[in-house]
């Protein structure tokens, strides 16, 4: 076995037997070939505390100049190490962090940083911050907010405040307002503006129309204080002009409107609305007019955009209706209800009219459902009516009165012509809960 070669002791690696796998480490750390790095870094994480304690020793032995190429190769490895729980690995990832991030280092484990688990490269960046000089800190800061991790990118701009050079901090502050994910966008513009206000504001003209509405908030405050939304409501007017070829299909300018000027944002839903063929406004847009429309209305008129949002192909702007019930916007009567859901001939749009139709009275509700049980519904339609009356059936827990005639009369009939429809396991617990209610005589 003395003149067994590394691959051969690093079969033994796996083997069962912890004394196996303690006396294959040994021999791979006296050996000491590259390759064989990875597989003693997956050791440290053993489950037995003596073959632990082998990797351990075993990769020390590789924290000098000439394995840097080995842990260039090992870096994918690194996470198991970094998500281990067996034993505390934090003064053995302190060493390699420490040896890894010297300055003269970095350059050989670059070319690996693009195979790297994002939480290996931010276990990296805590390392190389520690030993990094004042410039190159800010040059360090700058590529991670440049980067695509959000993770990496909120830490360094909260690294931003340790730089000691006050005059480096605006350049990384608007770095940040050009990254892809809204919350450092909208963090970065917020230091901006308190930091540099006249950067602030010109930066705030640039995202007032930004898809997310934490970056649009930022951008709107600063505006206000300087006096300038002017600019940006004609922006937002012109994109609404042509929703179909505006950035984001206009959602952010009617929702910019819809904060700086309520009246004008309701006059352009309306408008909006009305748009038929190629110009008719994408789900969003439409979605987003209708829940203005919806909230800034009552009567009659919150009853018409109700019925065109439950109507709506989209999605979106059912939803938008069930939202707007569930806050306390009058539904639209069965009667109006139904046909429009029908209409469909949708599962989706289906479950949405049956969440409307739970803001209704309990009665009324099994009315309904009885009703449907009777009529042929969309693919998947059964599974959701038998769910809404389990629901049902669960709300007449807390205790309800059969109703006067001729609604219990109307109820027994479709009871006895629709429940047939039903599986027998939530006949029997429709029955019980109307037999307690008192609709149906106890048998």
């Amino acid at each position: 076995m003395s003149a067994w070669t590394a691959a051969q002791w690093t079969t033994h690696l796996e083997s069962p037997s912890g004394y196996e796998r303690e006396e294959a480490i040994q021999a791979l750390m006296r050996l000491r070939v590259h390759a064989t790095l990875p597989t003693l870094l997956r050791r440290i994480n053993d489950w037995v505390p003596q073959v632990r304690e082998a990797a351990r020793v075993a990769v020390r032995a590789f924290l000098v100049e000439e394995a840097i190429p080995a842990w260039s190769q090992a870096m994918p490895v690194m996470i198991d190490l970094l998500r281990g729980r067996r034993a505390d690995h934090g003064p053995l990832l302190e060493e390699i962090a420490a040896f890894l991030t010297d300055p003269a280092r970095l350059p050989v484990l670059a070319a690996a940083q693009p195979h790297m688990h994002p939480l290996v490269r931010r276990w990296l960046d805590l390392g190389e911050w520690r030993v990094a000089s004042e410039a190159q800190r800010a040059a360090m800061l700058s590529a991670r907010l440049g980067g695509a991790d959000i993770v990496t990118a909120r830490w360094a701009l909260e690294r931003v405040e340790e730089l000691v050079s006050t005059t480096a901090r605006p350049a990384l502050w608007l770095t940040g307002c050009g990254h892809v994910a809204g919350p450092v966008r909208a963090h970065a513009l917020r230091r901006l503006c308190e930091a540099a206000p006249e950067a602030g504001t010109a930066m705030a003209l640039q995202l007032a129309l930004d898809p997310r509405a934490g970056v649009r908030e930022v951008a709107l405050a600063q505006l206000r204080k300087a006096q300038l939304t002017d600019p940006i409501r004609q922006r937002a007017q012109l994109q609404l002009e042509t929703p179909a070829s505006a950035p984001h299909h206009g959602v952010p300018a009617l929702l910019f409107l819809a904060q700086i000027d309520p009246a004008d944002a309701t006059a352009r839903c309306a408008r909006l609305m009305a748009m038929r063929g190629n110009e008719r406004p994408r789900a969003a847009l439409r979605a987003v007019a209708l829940q203005h429309l919806i909230a800034g209305s009552d009567g009659d008129t919150q009853q018409h955009w109700l019925r065109q949002a439950i109507g709506d192909a989209s999605s979106r702007a059912q939803r938008v209706a069930v939202n707007a019930v569930s806050l306390g916007a009058s539904p639209p009567t069965p009667r109006e209800l139904w046909p429009l859901v029908f209409e469909h001939q949708d599962v989706g749009a289906l479950r949405r009219g049956l969440r409307v139709l739970e803001y209704w009275g309990v009665w009324t509700q099994l009315h309904e459902l009885l009703g449907l049980a009777r009529l042929p519904l969309p693919e998947g339609g059964e599974e959701e009516l038998v769910a809404a009356l389990s629901r049902w059936e669960v709300s007449t827990r807390r205790g309800v009165t059969a109703p006067g005639d001729p609604q219990a009369s109307q109820l027994r009939d479709l009871w006895r012509t629709g429940a047939v429809n039903l599986p027998a396991s939530i006949q029997a617990r429709l029955r019980y809960a109307l037999t307690v209610s008192g609709l149906l005589a106890a048998d």
